[in-house]
């Protein structure tokens, strides 16, 4: 490994198409490695503990290794391959979170690789890897230590509570490459979460549909009409609420039996 403290000029320079890419993702129109001090320095100041404790495993990546900001920038740009950002030149455009909220694109990204790196196949994980490596100007041998750092150092800092905030993150980003938290993670409970929470949204918009129509009728059909719309309505939101119990019930049996929630 590269002493700690020596920066080297030269893969600086190859990972231009890389460095480019989260440029554009974030809409930096500076320096990437002055965006990427104060990015860290804005995280780990930051007053939520999970946002905070993410940008100490950010800032000992970076000194740990010592080659400047092509770790973090290795780091973020792992996480966004596993989000379904494919880093392709021309390909990749500034996100709304990303513009909006920088520190959860990175705490999605840092997410993604805790959770999603060994969900992998070991030829998805060779592809990023040569991507990354290629891309970077760095040995895969190197993005594997990388890799394999946040994800100590991530369970080293983080409590297990702080941890699962990570997958908020993680569905907030990966929704904005058209993907899931469980297209993440690929573990039975999310899988479970994010079909309850399609249903949800679909039986909430049935919902709202059948309310728009019985207020249209409600203008002529008077007061009968008015309480039969509201007692249909209770009924669905009991049911939509009985049903979500129900899921959480079996999604709680599932993560109990899951050694990394």
């Amino acid at each position: 490994m590269i002493a700690a403290g020596v920066v080297v000029p030269a893969a600086g320079l190859a990972m231009s198409g890389i460095a480019h890419a989260i440029k554009t993702l974030y809409g930096v129109a500076g320096e990437i490695n002055a965006f990427l001090d104060k990015h860290v320095d804005d995280m780990k100041n930051s007053d939520k503990p999970t946002v905070a404790r993410t940008g100490n495993v950010l800032e000992a990546a970076k000194y740990g290794f010592g080659i400047g900001y092509t770790v973090p920038i290795a780091i973020i740009a792992t996480g966004q391959l596993l989000l379904g950002n494919t880093l392709a030149a021309g390909a990749t455009v500034a996100t709304t979170l990303a513009l909006s909220n920088p520190i959860a694109m990175t705490c999605a990204a840092v997410g993604a690789i805790y959770y999603g790196w060994d969900a992998l196949s070991e030829a998805e994980r060779q592809a990023i890897l040569d991507k990354l490596s290629s891309g970077l100007a760095v040995g895969i041998e190197m993005v594997k230590s990388i890799i394999g750092f946040v994800i100590r150092k991530t369970k080293e800092l983080l409590s297990s509570e702080q941890i699962a905030e990570l997958k908020k993150f993680i569905s907030d980003g990966a929704h904005e490459f058209g993907r899931t938290l469980s297209d993440i993670t690929k573990k039975v409970s999310d899988i479970i979460g994010d079909a309850f929470t399609t249903t949800k949204v679909a039986v909430g918009g049935a919902i709202n549909t059948a309310s728009d129509a019985a207020d249209s009728v409600l203008k002529s059909a008077g007061v009968a009409a008015k309480k039969t719309k509201d007692a249909a309505g209770e009924a669905l939101h009991t049911a939509s609420d009985a049903a979500g119990q129900a899921i959480n019930t079996v999604i709680e049996k599932v993560k109990k039996s899951d050694p990394k929630e």
